[in-house]
Formats: C-alpha cells, structure tokens, sequence
C-alpha cells in the first residue's frame, strides 16, 4: 500500500516527552503494540472522539517513505486508521500542526490532497 502522508494526533503538552529518545513513541505503541495514524480524511472524525477533554493538539504530519515498520490498514469503531508496528524516528515527522477548538468545541481539520 502506497499513502502519501499519514497523519496522528498528540496532546499539546505531549510533544516533548513523547520525542525525546528521538523516535515517536506514543502511549498506544506501550500499550498495543502499534502507532495509530490515519488518512487525512479521518482525522477530523478522530479528533473530536479520541480527544475530548483535550483544548489543544498538535496535527502531525508523517513521510511514510522514512518509516521503515509494517504499515497496515484497519477498521477500528468505523473509521479506517493505519497501524505501524513499530516506532520511528522523529525525522519521519515532516510537520507539528497546533489545532485548537473552534467555539462551539470541536476540532475542524480538513485536509485536501492535490494531485
């Protein structure tokens, strides 16, 4: 499977503890085994499910071409994600986007593909 970037979700206050052995490594991949990441399209659903009580996220931008773990597409609650099995190095994050709720108290993310 060929994808053009992957995308994931942090807490705001997250990005230094989970970046500083210089690989990504996420609470699901202590957990579960893998790093949830998902198709621009998804995120927006993810967002305002996964993170509820957070005010402010960072989007992270994600060069699958730098990761060098399995990649597998799967469905989880009905939103499509993509699992990495395996942690990768911070050089794989090509950008850290800050979201925050908009007034009404969702996250808007949209996330166009130009071919």
């Amino acid at each position: 499977m060929e994808y053009d970037l992957l995308f994931t979700l942090i807490d705001h206050s997250e990005w230094k503890q989970l970046t500083e052995k210089g690989t990504f490594e996420p609470q699901s991949m202590i957990e579960d085994g893998v790093i949830y990441t998902y198709e621009g399209k998804n995120i927006e659903a993810v967002a305002n499910s996964e993170f509820l009580d957070a005010t402010k996220l960072f989007l992270l931008v994600i060069d699958p071409l730098r990761i060098h773990a399995p990649i597998k597409k799967v469905k989880k609650d009905s939103i499509e994600l993509l699992e990495i099995k395996g942690t990768f190095s911070i050089d794989a994050i090509i950008d850290r986007i800050p979201v925050s709720k908009n007034k009404k108290g969702k996250f808007e993310i949209n996330i166009k593909h130009f071919d």
